[in-house]
C-alpha cells in the first residue's frame, strides 16, 4: 500500500503542504500513518482535519477524541471542526448527506495546503454505479479522479483489503461509523448486496474499474478540450454564433451548452431546449433556466441573460380590519374578524386563523421570507423553502410570496399554506386573512 501511496504523490514538489482528512475511520487512519511515514523521505508537511458532523451525539464526539489522541500521539498538527448538519438539511432543503457533505467540504476548503482524502479502489467501484443509477455521461463513469484542484486522492489504487492489511501490519486501531452497517442509504445498499456479486463475477473487480475510469477520464480531459476550442471558435459579440454550435458534433456541441449554461448539474431538458434555440432560426427565440437565467437567441446569435432578481417588499403591520397593498408582490391583503367560522376555509390565499391568538394577532406583521422560516403542516413542520420547491414556485417569486407572521413564528404564507397548529376550526373564532391579486376578486385556489 505505502508504495502505491508514493506512487500517487511522486509529483508533487518537496515543500508541498498536505492536510489528510479524518474521520477516525479505517481507511482514513492508514492514510494518515502512511502519509506520515512518507512525509520525511518526500519533503512534504502533513497535518490533519477532523469534521465532527454532530449526526451520532456521542458517537460523533468519541471520534473527535480518538483522532485528538491519534494525532498527538503521532505529533500530527490537527485542525477541529464541526457544524449542525441537520439545521442545515433543514434550512436548505438538501438531504442529510449533502448537507453533510456541503458543511465538510467548506471546512476542508479553509485549511491550508492540499488536502488528502481516503477514497479508495471500493469506493470508486460504488461511485461508478451510484452515477450510472442516477443516470450520467463520460464525466460521471470517470468518477474520482487522482487529484482535482486541492484534492488528492492517494489511495484511490489501493483497495479496501490492502487496506485493512496495512492497519494489521502495524497494529492500528479505528473508529466503526454504526451507520454504515445500515441499508438505508444507496451507497450501503450497493456495498453490502450489489458490489459482492459483481466481485463473485470478477474477483479484480476494483482493478478493473480502476483501468476503466482512468481510460474515461482520459477521453474526456480530451472532449473537454475539443468543447473550449469549439468555444473560441463560436464566441462573437459577447455570446456565440448559433450556427457553429449547432454544427458542431453532438458530443462537442452538449458539453458546449453545458458550459455555457454555467448551472450545476443541468438537467437534459436544460440542454436539449438550449439546443431547441440553435435548431430554429425563424425569428428571435427564448427559454428561460433556473437561476434567473434567460437563454435567447437573436440574428443567429446566442446569448445568456441574468434576470434580476426582483426586489422584495419591506414588512408591513397589518391590523383587523386593514386593508394594504402590497406593490412588489402585485397583491392586496386584508384582515378580518373575528367571525365565527362557518365552513372549513382550505385555501392558498385565504386563511382562517385561531383567536387564542389574540394578543399575537394584533402584532401581525406581513413581510417576505427570512432564514429559518418553518411552516407546519398535517405530516410535521419543515423549512419555507422545502414548501416551496414542494408547490413547484419558481426560485424567482419565493421572495415576493407574502408571508404573515407574529411574536410565535410563521401563521400564513400566500400561495404556501397555513401553519396546521394555527388553523381555526368550523365553529370556532377566527381572523380571516386573505390575498388577492391587483385588479381581481378573488385568488382562492384550493390547498
Amino acid at each position: 500500500m505505502r508504495d502505491k501511496v508514493s506512487a500517487a504523490l511522486a509529483a508533487l514538489p518537496r515543500d508541498a503542504a498536505i492536510v489528510c482528512a479524518v474521520s477516525g475511520g479505517a481507511d482514513s487512519v492508514a492514510l494518515l500513518h502512511c502519509l506520515a511515514a512518507l512525509a520525511p523521505a518526500m519533503g512534504f508537511s502533513l497535518s490533519a482535519a477532523h469534521f465532527n458532523h454532530c449526526l451520532r451525539g456521542a458517537e460523533s464526539d468519541g471520534d473527535e477524541a480518538f483522532v485528538q489522541a491519534l494525532c498527538a500521539q503521532w505529533s500530527i498538527p490537527l485542525a477541529l471542526g464541526r457544524g449542525d448538519v441537520k439545521a442545515r438539511a433543514v434550512e436548505t432543503g438538501e438531504s442529510i448527506e449533502e448537507a453533510a457533505r456541503v458543511l465538510r467540504h467548506q471546512f476542508l476548503r479553509a485549511q491550508p495546503g492540499l488536502i488528502a482524502t481516503a477514497h479508495n479502489a471500493d469506493d470508486q467501484v460504488e461511485t461508478v454505479l451510484l452515477n450510472l443509477l442516477r443516470g450520467t455521461g463520460l464525466k460521471g463513469l470517470g468518477a474520482m479522479a487522482p487529484q482535482e484542484g486541492r484534492y488528492l486522492r492517494p489511495l484511490l489504487q489501493v483497495t479496501r483489503a490492502e487496506i485493512l492489511a496495512y492497519l494489521e501490519t502495524y497494529g492500528l486501531t479505528w473508529r466503526e461509523d454504526s451507520t454504515n452497517g445500515r441499508d438505508d442509504a444507496l451507497r450501503n445498499r450497493l456495498r453490502h448486496h450489489v458490489v459482492p456479486l459483481l466481485r463473485q463475477e470478477n474477483p479484480s473487480l476494483a482493478a478493473t474499474v480502476a483501468r476503466s475510469t482512468a481510460l474515461l477520464r482520459q477521453d474526456e480531459a480530451y472532449l473537454a478540450g475539443e468543447t473550449q476550442a469549439l468555444l473560441r471558435r463560436a464566441a462573437r459579440d459577447g455570446g456565440w454564433d448559433a450556427a457553429i454550435l449547432f454544427a458542431a458534433p453532438p458530443a462537442l456541441r452538449s458539453r458546449a451548452i453545458r458550459q455555457i449554461l454555467s448551472i450545476q448539474k443541468p438537467a437534459a431538458a436544460h440542454v436539449e431546449a438550449v439546443e431547441a434555440l440553435l435548431r430554429d432560426c425563424r425569428g428571435s427565440q427564448s427559454v428561460s433556466l433556473p437561476g434567473g437565467v434567460t437563454a435567447r437567441r437573436e440574428y443567429g446569435l446566442l446569448r445568456l441573460e441574468r434576470t434580476p432578481s426582483p426586489a422584495a417588499f419591506a414588512p408591513v403591520s397589518l391590523s383587523p380590519g386593514q386593508q394594504l397593498f402590497l406593490p412588489e408582490a402585485g397583491l392586496r391583503v386584508r384582515l378580518d374578524g373575528p367571525v365565527i367560522l362557518e365552513k372549513k376555509v382550505d385555501f392558498l390565499s385565504t386563511f382562517a386563523i385561531k383567536c387564542d391568538m389574540m394578543e399575537e394577532i394584533l402584532h401581525l406583521t406581513v413581510r417576505p421570507r427570512m432564514t429559518g422560516d418553518r411552516l407546519r403542516g398535517p405530516g410535521g413542520g419543515k423549512s419555507l423553502k422545502r414548501w416551496m420547491i414542494d408547490r413547484k414556485i419558481p426560485a424567482a417569486r419565493r421572495d415576493l410570496l407574502p408571508v404573515a407572521a407574529d411574536s410565535r413564528g410563521v401563521v400564513a404564507v400566500y400561495q404556501v399554506g397555513c401553519d396546521w397548529a394555527r388553523r381555526a376550526a368550523p365553529g370556532e373564532p377566527a381572523w380571516l386573512l386573505r390575498f388577492w391579486r391587483e385588479g381581481s376578486e378573488s385568488d382562492d385556489e384550493p390547498v
